[in-house]
């Protein structure tokens, strides 16, 4: 049994040390272990709570606040499985470079290892996808003189808060785990007068923290790797003697600071930008002059040996992470020959195609500008040796791109031009304000924002592409808006599959009201799957891949109270977006699509690229 008062006053002085670094908000699911955190955080006037029934919804809560914040938000568990729940959401967070703090209640040392209830080995729980794992260990209490009441020390926690907030951020952001073994009696108990007055006579800072509510260690907004002047020059070297070179913007954890450094690079080089949805640049008012959005169509052309080298670079910039286009990752695969330089920040490898021939890690939107500036004096040269080299060449990519969006559009006014998902995407685009905050899910979603959504339309696009997965959709944009002002909509699209994978989310949503837009693509199904070749192995395919569920979520959006919408076809979207924008708090608008006819649609619309593509070489 350990004194309750010391437990009490030890985990108090953890969370006002998080507050006092900077973190605004917990997420929990409730539990007895972790009785000690909760009551900590609910006498905390500076955190704000939000409590989840299901510990995989706290995490992706908590994920999702991290995104809109770039601020760790915490989500405290109690022992066993609830701590193992929030596994996928630490994954994310550490693929996607999304600060986040794991607390996580334990039993005491001494049951781990027996048979001891709710019992499991919690340290190091979540490998490597941690920037740090920390043990609390148990609440320390000094030496006392003889008569004298225990002093618990309580300067060693306040500074392991501080390290754990700061091991989320900083050069290579993402999870720390905390494990706190905590004994019996678990329920709040005050120190004793004569207790408080030791414990500040002998240490006033772990008493009562510093002066003036600043941390015991003051984390600093750590600077990131500094870019040097041998990397800008290997990379200037690199660019400056392409003239037909290309900029691929992946995704990155902080679009709208790198999307601007983008904009500028491209103005200096002249190069086109194939600008992923998440790069920051697809949706910006960057987009415009060099960025080309049609891409991942008119790519798939490549077996075209006239379109190959019409399109071969001499040079390629890449920057962030891998796009989320296939036919544009199967051109740089194929670009071994051709120098191609990543930048990127993070301790991930950012290049699965092993075609990189130099690679730079740094604080990405800095080293960008230093390169850009570096490159203006090369790109006069350039103009004045080949006058018209830059030009044309970005106006072939672009005339690529104008007559593939010409040819998706004959393609939809045509007789056989039935609307697919990828117009729902469209429609959606179209449909939104500007400086709308959308949400992209996996696994089609994100491919047809990338393939359909076109660009240009000043937007926030967020979505979980660090392991990509369907699960903790829901969650995370409730955590987005519930970091948000709450006065225009958050817009998610989401798969069926998706959604249904993370309807405990809703319980979040509904109760605090989020502003938030679901546009659910309901084909009942893996829809994805028809694009794969195993689509021809019938029965197997719609048994164990295509999976039809037959749900409505009419029943979803009753359960948890939420205003609902359905139209039974995609060319309905349009009109039904625009009464759903026109509401308040939580809705649904489900579209209902049908697998096969959409895969035929998607054919349909790659033959009618080609033969324009075709056309123009």
């Amino acid at each position: 049994m350990s004194d309750p008062a010391v437990t009490t006053a030890w985990v108090r002085a953890f969370i006002d040390e998080l507050a006092r670094v900077g973190v605004e908000h917990v997420c929990l699911a409730p539990g007895s272990r972790s009785t000690p955190l909760v009551m900590a955080c609910a006498r905390e006037a500076r955190i704000r709570m939000w409590v989840h029934l299901d510990e995989r919804c706290a995490g992706f809560f908590a994920l999702g606040l991290g995104k809109a914040t770039r601020r760790p938000a915490a989500v405290i568990t109690t022992s066993g499985t609830a701590a193992a729940n929030l596994f996928p959401a630490v994954i994310e967070a550490s693929q996607a470079g999304v600060p986040l703090l794991v607390l996580t209640a334990d039993r005491p040392l001494r049951f781990r290892g027996t048979d001891a209830n709710q019992t499991i080995d919690q340290s190091h729980l979540y490998g490597s996808f941690v920037r740090e794992s920390l043990d609390a260990g148990t609440a320390p209490v000094g030496e006392a003189p003889a008569g004298e009441a225990p002093v618990v020390d309580l300067r060693d926690v306040r500074t392991l808060a501080c390290r754990a907030v700061a091991a989320t951020g900083g050069m290579d952001p993402g999870p720390v785990h905390v494990n706190f073994p905590l004994d019996k009696p678990l329920e709040p108990v005050e120190l004793s007068a004569e207790q408080e007055a030791s414990l500040r006579s002998a240490d006033p800072l772990g008493a009562d923290g510093a002066a003036d509510g600043a941390p015991t260690v003051p984390v600093m907004e750590q600077q990131r790797a500094a870019s040097t002047e041998d990397d800008v020059r290997a990379v200037v070297a690199a660019l400056g003697v392409g003239s037909r070179g290309l900029i691929v913007a992946g995704p990155v954890p902080d679009p709208e600071v790198v999307g601007p450094a983008i904009g500028d690079l491209a103005r200096a080089t002249g190069f086109p930008v194939l600008a992923d949805p998440l790069s920051g640049v697809r949706f910006s008012e960057y987009y415009a002059e060099h960025a080309v959005a049609r891409y991942d169509l008119f790519l798939a052309c490549l077996p075209d040996a006239n379109l190959r080298e019409a399109l071969e670079p001499d040079v390629v910039i890449r920057i962030g992470g891998a796009p989320v286009s296939s036919s544009l990752l199967a051109f740089l695969s194929e670009l071994a020959h051709v120098p191609q330089v990543r930048i990127t920040s993070g301790h991930h490898w950012k290049d699965h195609l092993g075609v990189a021939s130099l690679s730079v890690r740094a604080e990405v939107a800095p080293f960008i500008r230093a390169v850009t500036e570096e490159l203006s004096s090369l790109r006069s040269l350039a103009k004045e040796s080949s006058p018209d080299t830059l030009q044309s060449w970005c106006e072939r990519w672009k005339e690529m791109d104008r007559v593939t969006s010409q040819a998706v559009r004959d393609f939809r006014s045509s007789d056989a031009g039935d609307a697919f998902e990828g117009d729902v995407l469209a429609a959606v685009v179209a449909g939104v304000p500007e400086g709308t905050t959308l949400f992209v899910s996996n696994s089609m979603p994100v491919r047809d924002l990338d393939a359909f959504g076109g660009g240009g339309k000043p937007l926030r696009v967020y979505g979980n592409r660090g392991a990509s997965g369907i699960d903790g959709i829901v969650s995370t944009v409730a955590g987005i808006a519930a970091a948000s002002d709450g006065r225009s909509p958050i817009v998610a699209v989401v798969g069926d599959v998706a959604f249904y994978h993370d309807m405990n989310g809703l319980l979040a949503v509904a109760k605090h009201q989020l502003n938030i837009v679901f546009v659910v693509i309901n084909n009942d199904g893996g829809g994805i799957f028809h694009m794969l070749p195993i689509r021809d192995h019938e029965p197997e395919f719609t048994q164990y891949f295509a999976t039809p569920h037959g749900l409505d979520f009419r029943h979803a959006a009753e359960l948890y109270g939420i205003t609902y919408r359905a139209v039974d076809h995609p060319t309905g979207v349009a009109d039904a977006l625009g009464e759903v924008l026109a509401g308040t708090g939580p809705r649904i608008l489900e579209v209902r699509s049908d697998r096969e006819q959409n895969q035929r649609s998607r054919e349909a619309v790659a033959e009618a690229v080609r033969r324009a593509v075709t056309a123009l070489l």
